[in-house]
């Protein structure tokens, strides 16, 4: 199926914590974060720049940790037209004290009154990140709003998180409308992107 239009809007950050399981993904090149952590009156979101692989290596601290991460969400406007994409960019801080690795796709699971574990974005190819301490990189949640008559509707509270490798996850609130459940769907238009996408 054609890729619906995305919008974006400005970020705003929330935070929050909890337990479930991730998901790796293979890698293409390397990049290293270099943003500070926004803050709820910034707009944008975290950002990422190439680094030597040897430099990167010295400098890590091995793979991000669920509890060395600081998690935020920038919602969207709700779209009023079902044929409309949106996003959810959500941004992983570095809490640590030293540079930590991340390479593929989060875990993502939305939870309502059922829970639905997203599907990964396959145009985007996932590289390796390296995430400097007090810097953030970031990945996306895209979805398809419900709007009456369009499909089955679904509710979601919460959005569970697990970084690429870990068994730990953080929770947090599902910051906008229903959407349009696609849990059966071989090509669904709502999906996870791997960790470093613009």
């Amino acid at each position: 199926m054609s890729r619906p239009r995305v919008r974006w809007s400005a970020v705003a950050v929330v935070a929050a914590g909890l337990t479930l399981s991730g998901c790796g993904g293979d890698h293409s090149g390397e990049a290293a974060a270099t943003s500070s952590v926004p803050s709820a009156s910034a707009s944008g979101g975290g950002s990422s720049a190439p680094t030597p692989s040897g430099a990167a290596s010295a400098a890590s601290g091995g793979r991000c940790r669920t509890a060395d991460l600081g998690f935020a969400i920038v919602p969207t406007s709700r779209a009023k037209n079902p044929n409309l994409q949106y996003a959810l960019t959500i941004t992983l801080t570095n809490k640590g004290a030293k540079s930590c690795v991340m390479t593929g796709y989060p875990g993502v699971d939305l939870a309502g009154p059922l829970t639905w574990s997203l599907a990964r974005q396959t145009a985007v190819q996932p590289h390796r990140v390296t995430v400097r301490p007090g810097a953030t990189t970031t990945f996306n949640i895209f979805y398809l709003p419900y709007v009456q008559g369009s499909g089955d509707e679904f509710k979601p509270t919460r959005i569970v998180v697990t970084p690429p490798g870990e068994t730990h996850s953080h929770t947090l609130p599902w910051p906008v409308g229903s959407i349009l459940l696609q849990d059966a769907a071989t090509h669904p238009g709502t999906y996870v992107s791997p960790v470093g996408a613009k």
